[in-house]
């Protein structure tokens, strides 16, 4: 009699890589990024737009979305209002965790009250929650009050649990439809512009660019064909020429200190790539403006 029953863990949390709570401006945008975990993105105040393998959706307030390990993601503002973020990044292997893919919940009264308890114990486990996206610094819970990481897995996995018990009455799936498609590439051209204009004065080569983006090639010279009638590398040449332009109407550099500040090989290449932008050569071209 009273023989002992198991616990049928539906899901079991073995840990949590990273917690965030980001205060972002309406500008703020990342790379795609991916990992080898679970991810779980709650928009606590304003709106974002989450961009997963290719397919883009918006977040409004009190809602969240979960990205699965290896999922290429990134979160982009509106450029409308600021936006409070809790980012949850954790480890589970569990088969009942694929119910969370593809899909954008709306949060209850009760599943909000546990991602703030879970964010009060993570704030007394660690001293202060991580707030900078540029903080990849691993976790540390050496001093945290006793039972603090096991509370954490507790508030969490009631609230997974909590989510999957609802099924879809709180969930929706995202598709990848015009509208969805559309929101992704116009986000992952404008992170590619402002990457290559903040990498102005290097040598980017489209392998480079993909790379870092993680995308294929042909990927981003069509998305970036539609959205700008020009090639990614023809993009960044134009950002080049016009960049020597202007240093050219500053007379700080030579020509030669120009080409070489720019990330050209040689001067001659310079010179055919300028005359070939603007009609004339860099010499010519500053002899017209004096």
């Amino acid at each position: 009699m009273f023989e002992l029953q198991p616990i049928n863990k539906v899901i079991n949390i073995k840990g949590f890589n990273s917690i965030y709570y980001f205060e972002f401006g309406k500008d703020f945008s990342h790379t795609p990024e991916k990992h080898n975990f679970w991810e779980m993105v709650y928009v606590d105040k304003g709106s974002i737009m989450a961009v997963t393998n290719g397919i883009g959706c918006t977040l409004e307030q009190g809602q969240a979305i979960f990205h699965e390990p290896n999922e290429v993601h990134s979160h982009i503002s509106d450029n409308k209002v600021a936006n409070n973020m809790l980012v949850i990044s954790f480890t589970v292997d569990d088969s009942a965790m694929q119910f969370f893919n593809k899909k954008c919940f709306t949060l209850d009264k009760t599943s909000k009250t546990l991602l703030s308890l879970f964010l009060q114990e993570a704030q007394n486990a660690l001293g202060k929650v991580p707030d900078k996206y540029e903080d990849k610094g691993n976790l540390n819970f050496d001093t945290s009050p006793i039972g603090s990481t096991q509370l954490l897995q507790c508030y969490f996995t009631e609230f997974l649990i909590r989510l999957l018990r609802n099924g879809d009455s709180y969930s929706e799936h995202i598709y990848s439809n015009e509208e969805s498609r559309t929101i992704a590439s116009n986000s992952l051209i404008e992170l590619v512009k402002e990457y290559m204009s903040n990498n102005i004065y290097s040598s980017l080569t489209l392998k480079v660019v993909c790379e870092h983006f993680m995308i294929g090639k042909s990927q981003l010279s069509k998305i970036f064909k539609e959205s700008t009638a020009k090639s990614p590398m023809e993009y960044y040449q134009n950002l080049k020429i016009s960049e020597a332009k202007k240093l050219i109407r500053e007379e700080r550099l030579s020509i030669s200190e120009i080409s070489d500040s720019l990330g050209y090989s040689s001067i001659h290449i310079f010179s055919r790539a300028f005359k070939k932008a603007v009609g004339f050569s860099p010499t010519a071209y500053k002899k017209s403006i004096l």
